[in-house]
């Protein structure tokens, strides 16, 4: 797996507004001029219509150091002197020096292109096998990648997923990366589950709508029906239920394992945070508790044995925001939230701290992290009631 540290411009362009944002450590989000967001290869892509732009203003990528790659997702779109039936790598040495990739590709259809540099060898990849390897002792002033059409406006077609690394990926990273997938893991307070020997078979109430509270009402004699408030509404807690499956190699390791699992719920004055960690960059988040009795079934023997059990978990406010911080060092150490609110919030940091009953306009307020890592605060309550509110962190979910 690739070190995030490594990774150095994220860009899925799956924002609904057309804000490009870099999920990546270095926060380089895009600025977008006339480029529309449609659907892509993995949720959206952006798409440029002729002389749009995203421009990424931070500067990442130092081309001229030994060592990088460029991913991305890519598909051509029509013009007007007709459809494109090439794209083409462009690297340039300066003046006349440069060196031409032509690749030939299917008019509508997604394919990924990465260039790899190790030392002076530039390895070009489609749709992760290698199409062509280059030897240059140059120093490379620009990269750009064009489609075989000239004059008038230009910057046609789509690109999903582009990813900037300040390492030289092998062709296996560059086929994972790609993939865009993430081996389902299910976390809980930061640790996988079957760290504990639990694994999950099933799930539900994940992505179920909550049940809403019972509106005011009234019934007025001689009208039919009701009156109901219908001006607000609000849910009763979240009810998630995990289908699981614990083994061990006999008794002894079975009951510790067991033990060791059903005390995770029993520390005083905390939520217990539940992850689903299957989006490359958006995972699903609960902050819950276990109001149930945990009743395994087994059947008790010396070797292999396998106990089945349903863990009901309860999320007591099943409305949030998600937010994405990374801290790589003590500059960017602290995350800092403004906002206005009439309606009582909570705050999970993401590193098991709380800031409970936060309410007021003009609030402020920011958290240090004291190790690197990627955190994510959840906030809990009415989020929708909340008339203004600005971070420094990636809003992974406006509402979840």
């Amino acid at each position: 797996m690739i070190d995030s540290n490594n990774k150095i411009l994220q860009l899925s362009f799956d924002e609904p507004d057309g804000s490009a944002v870099d999920y990546s450590q270095s926060r380089a989000d895009g600025k977008v001029v006339g480029a529309s967001f449609v659907a892509g290869k993995n949720g959206n892509a952006i798409k440029f219509g002729g002389g749009d732009t995203c421009e990424v203003e931070k500067a990442v990528l130092n081309i001229a150091s030994s060592q990088w790659s460029i991913l991305a997702w890519v598909q051509s779109t029509p013009v007007e002197t007709g459809t494109p039936k090439q794209m083409i790598w462009m690297l340039n040495f300066g003046g006349q020096d440069y060196v031409e990739i032509p690749i030939d590709i299917e008019p509508g259809s997604w394919f990924s292109l990465s260039v790899v540099r190790t030392g002076t060898t530039y390895t070009f990849y489609v749709n992760s096998a290698v199409f062509k390897t280059v030897q240059h002792g140059g120093t490379p002033q620009g990269l750009s990648l064009n489609q075989d059409y000239f004059g008038g406006d230009y910057g046609f077609g789509m690109l999903d997923d582009v990813n900037v690394y300040n390492i030289a990926l092998t062709q296996a990273d560059v086929i994972t990366e790609l993939a865009n997938t993430k081996s389902q893991r299910i976390l809980l307070d930061g640790v996988d589950m079957r760290e504990y020997g639990v694994f999950v078979s099933g799930s539900s109430g994940i992505l179920n709508r909550p049940k809403m509270k019972t509106p005011t009402s009234i019934s007025w004699d001689n009208y039919h029906g009701e009156s109901v408030d219908n001006r607000h509404k609000y849910f009763e807690k979240r009810s998630i239920t995990l289908d699981c499956f614990i083994k061990a190699q006999g008794k002894n390791d079975f009951i510790d394992k067991v033990t060791r699992f059903e005390h995770l719920f029993d520390v005083n004055g905390t939520f217990n945070r539940l992850v689903f960690d299957v989006h490359p960059i958006k995972p699903l988040i609960y902050i819950v508790y276990c109001q149930d009795e945990i009743d395994v079934d087994k059947t008790w023997n010396d070797d292999l044995m396998v106990g089945t059990f349903k863990l009901k978990l309860y999320e007591p406010e099943p409305v949030k925001r998600v937010l994405k911080h990374i801290r790589t060092s003590a500059d960017n150490a602290t995350c800092t939230i403004k906002m206005d609110t009439t309606k009582r919030v909570n705050i999970y940091w993401g590193d098991g701290t709380v800031d409970n009953d936060v309410a007021g306009f003009g609030i402020e307020l920011s958290h240090t992290f004291a190790a690197n890592g990627e955190y994510f605060p959840v906030i809990t309550g009415c989020i929708d009631e909340i008339s203004s509110f600005e971070t420094n962190a990636i809003v992974v979910w406006q509402k979840l």
